[in-house]
């Protein structure tokens, strides 16, 4: 097999883009579709459920957020980015959510039960060895969850896109729609607000 063969072999093996899966499912390609549901499955819910900090209204939201995905598919532009085009949509959606049902303390209301449902910055693991230090550690999560829960959505969204999905802060403008000041001025914001959550009191 000549060099060339075994290069275009090769990049027949590639996986789509984003960007290509999405053009394939506005055309009618169901496969695409579910392939864009299934690599975002992880990331999208894990954002969600951070956002609103209860898995099973998180399931909802990503399930409402692939539903007007798979609406306004032509809306999509093919020079955009799909994640950001993407999470624009999840966060909308999350807004909407959080105002219809006017949530109250989400992010402490799996604390304490399957970590992977805890929000996203009490994660510590133990490294108590005793009962005194893991009290302590316990109530610096409690802090930690009110102090995410306190954020504005607008800092919380920044916050958790930035530290939690890995997005530049050019993704996060392109998907909130917001210069790439705003973005920066609101993850200061968010993060000197866990900072301030961290000290103890005089």
């Amino acid at each position: 097999m000549g060099v060339h063969a075994y290069y275009e072999m090769s990049k027949a093996h590639e996986a789509p883009s984003d960007e290509a899966l999405a053009e394939r499912a506005r055309d009618g390609d169901v496969r695409a579709f579910e392939l864009l549901v299934t690599r975002y499955q992880a990331p999208l819910f894990n954002y969600l459920r951070r956002m609103i900090g209860n898995a099973s209204e998180a399931e909802d939201v990503f399930q409402d957020t692939f539903m007007k995905v798979y609406r306004h598919l032509d809306r999509f532009r093919p020079d955009g980015r799909f994640r950001s085009w993407l999470y624009r949509i999840a966060t909308n959606t999350c807004r909407d959510a959080l105002r219809r049902r006017k949530l109250r303390r989400v992010f402490s209301l799996d604390a304490g039960r399957n970590p992977e449902d805890a929000p996203p910055v009490e994660r510590y693991a133990s490294r108590a060895p005793n009962p005194a230090e893991k009290a302590a550690e316990a109530e610096l999560a409690e802090r930690l969850a009110r102090a995410v829960e306190a954020l504005p959505m607008k800092h919380r969204a920044v916050f958790l896109m930035a530290r939690y999905d890995g997005m530049s802060y050019e993704e996060i403008a392109e998907s909130l729609r917001i210069p790439v000041g705003t973005v920066k001025s609101r993850m200061n914001t968010a993060v000197n607000a866990l900072m301030d959550a961290l000290e103890e009191p005089a």
